[in-house]
């Protein structure tokens, strides 16, 4: 797959964050997260499924036909709906229940953009899938339906998706708006073969201050850059979600306060997180040159990490399949991969706490507008269950978001993805909240200055502050006290 569109699989964004790259994924597109439109009416939910939501909404009568649409983009998530679509209609005829689903590919890139000006101009499918920070923006818009009543009738949701992520996907007013799709993991990963060859330890490093020495070694033993935090304009949401975020949870500050609703733009964790890019330029083991590359993860992450010319990565499960395993470009393979790389956690900045960065990847929404809320409700509970949950997440490399599909093929059959699945509890994640598009922006603007020289980490910490308060306005920042 392409690097553009294998980055949003996952998204963070993975900020959830992300995750992009992938959506989470380790490619070089923004990560979703996108601003929606504002200004739209907004149109509520049923008060209890079953009761028809936005005044035109109706539920069809046993036996009546229904017709869905879903809208996706991607190959990967396409050819997923293609092939359980079928098996969900088979499902509801058996319960007599008269239920058709159209699926609608969106564009490859710009989908978010396509899916707001649907949104505002009443013209959204009942079904879509994006990275969990578009909720922020849509669900204020008034652009999503409030699942809130449908999942506390839904065992399964407290049942079995993981606490972490159902407080992540509560909104700022309390509200639940998506169901998660899929769990990020992301550590760092390295180059195992190569630090033992060279006699590098292969420990987990406890400490920002331990991980750049480990890095130096890399560097003077391979002769090339031997670290990479993806950082610059280039890299788009990467930046924010596989690099910048994984440092800032390092830390003892917030980004953001979600109990007055604001974004912390100047702290001593920001300006060490800014800092320590600096740091990691000085000492050479950044790979700047290729990071001011147009797409910056092709000769870092698809080129050097494969040839062991680059030790260390951030990067998440999907990079097991995607970026460097069975579903990569053959180029782009590394052979007996999971002997030759290991992963470590994410060190915080004077250790000796290490943890893994975690969150909702993708997650299903239904349109405020529907006029059929039960049924697409049936068919997101159905997306988000079982056999083809398990499917999903084996066709795009991600965890599990519920504790209940180990023993469920085709997930069964992938225990790296299971394994990583584990450490959700304990996971460290940032929840994106509206304004994380400029938020995006500015992080890559204030990297981009430090890695290239023209900024110390405190100045550009400075111009940061700035920048982010301009573009989300000063009503929406704060200081650190």
């Amino acid at each position: 797959m392409e690097g553009s569109s294998i980055r949003r699989l996952l998204a963070p964004a993975m900020v959830a964050l992300v995750i992009a790259s992938c959506g989470g994924g380790s490619s070089g597109s923004p990560q979703p997260g996108g601003g929606a439109a504002s200004g739209a009416a907004a149109t509520e939910g049923p008060a209890t499924p079953g009761e028809s939501g936005g005044g035109a909404a109706t539920q069809g009568a046993p036996g009546e036909a229904v017709e869905l649409t879903i809208l996706d983009h991607q190959a990967p998530r396409l050819d997923f709906l293609k092939e359980v679509l079928p098996a969900f209609e088979e499902e509801m005829a058996s319960q007599g229940k008269n239920i058709t689903v159209k699926l609608l590919e969106g564009p490859a890139t710009e989908f978010e953009t396509k899916l707001t000006l649907d949104f505002s101009s009443d013209n959204a499918p009942d079904i879509t899938s994006n990275g969990l920070g578009s909720v922020a923006d849509w669900a204020p818009s008034g652009f999503l339906l409030d699942l809130t009543p449908y999942l506390e009738q839904w065992p399964d949701y407290e049942g079995h998706f993981y606490e972490t992520l159902r407080e992540e996907a509560t909104q700022a007013d309390g509200k639940v708006y998506s169901v998660p799709r899929e769990a990020t993991i992301q550590q760092l990963y390295y180059r195992k073969d190569v630090l033992d060859e060279n006699g590098i330890s292969t420990e987990q490093p406890t400490s920002w201050q331990d991980l750049l020495d480990r890095s130096v070694e890399a560097t003077e033993a391979i002769g090339k850059p031997g670290l990479l935090f993806p950082a610059g304009s280039a890299w788009g949401g990467g930046t924010f979600g596989e690099g910048f975020i994984h440092l800032m949870l390092g830390t003892d500050d917030q980004l953001y306060d979600p109990e007055n609703g604001k974004w912390i733009v100047r702290s001593p964790g920001l300006t060490r997180v800014l800092q320590y890019y600096e740091e990691m330029t000085t000492a050479e083991v950044l790979p700047v040159e290729a990071l001011l590359n147009p797409e910056p993860w092709v000769p870092t992450k698809y080129q050097a990490f494969v040839k062991g010319e680059l030790a260390i990565t951030t990067c998440g499960t999907w990079c097991w399949i995607f970026d460097w395993g069975e579903s990569a470009e053959p180029s782009r393979q590394i052979p007996d991969i999971f002997n030759k790389v290991a992963t470590w956690e994410f060190p915080t900045a004077d250790g000796p706490e290490t943890f893994v960065s975690g969150s909702t990847g993708w997650v299903w929404m239904i349109s405020a507008t529907t006029e059929h809320p039960d049924e697409a409700f049936e068919l997101v509970k159905w997306l988000a269950s079982g056999e083809a949950m398990a499917k999903n997440a084996v066709k795009i490399g991600a965890a599990s978001p519920r504790d209940d599909l180990a023993d469920v093929a085709p997930y069964s059959e992938k225990p790296f993805l299971a394994d990583a699945e584990q450490s959700l509890e304990g996971a460290r994640l940032f929840q994106s909240p509206e304004g994380t598009d400029k938020m995006i922006q500015v992080v890559g603007a204030a990297t981009e200055e430090v890695i290239t020289g023209r900024m110390t980490g405190e100045e550009a910490a400075d111009m940061l502050a700035e920048e982010a308060t301009q573009l989300l306005g000063a009503d929406m920042v704060k200081e650190a006290p």
